[in-house]
């Protein structure tokens, strides 16, 4: 979804930045007529390559196409500026998801743990112990896919007539 926002964003970026050089007057130099794209390229080659500059302004790639006048220019520096703020959001969501991914599965693992040193600490026979662990594991799992109403923090605070009504519904 994120991605798709900012292909999106890359392809609204890429017009502006082809019609802003298009528009700017015959006597100021613009990166389209610098390098004879209106007379040698067809069009969908001028669009790629304005997709291209636009995209490498979220990446840290780099292009041949430069700004060639004051406004191209600070068009740039303001998409440049654009890029960075929504690049580091994205690096940011990715990076707190890794982390919630993490912490999930280290409280798995901490279980786990647990349970085989509570196995070992009173001497539970292995056939037993690999019983009892595959059948935790397999619980487990069970719970990640359900959700449990111990994990859904706003039903705590329901009154107590709808947290009736709640319970009787889910129990049918």
């Amino acid at each position: 979804k994120v991605t798709v926002i900012v292909l999106l964003l890359n392809h609204v970026i890429a017009c502006i930045w082809y019609g802003l050089s298009l528009c700017s007057s015959e006597d100021v130099q613009a990166w389209v007529r610098d390098d004879h794209f209106l007379t040698e390229s067809s069009l969908i080659y001028r669009y790629l390559t304005s997709l291209h500059w636009s995209l490498t302004q979220f990446t840290p790639a780099s292009m041949e196409v430069q700004p060639r006048n004051v406004h191209e220019r600070a068009f740039a520096v303001s998409v440049l500026m654009f890029a960075m703020t929504v690049f580091s959001s994205f690096v940011s969501s990715i990076t707190a998801s890794m982390t919630q991914l993490r912490n999930m599965h280290a409280i798995f693992d901490k279980n786990l743990s647990l349970l085989r040193r509570y196995l070992r600490a009173h001497s539970i026979s292995a056939q037993l112990s690999i019983r009892i662990l595959r059948y935790s594991e397999y619980k487990l799992s069970l719970r990640k896919q359900e959700i449990q109403e111990s994990d859904v923090n706003l039903l705590r605070i329901l009154s107590a007539p709808l947290r009736m009504d709640l319970v009787h519904e889910t129990l049918e």
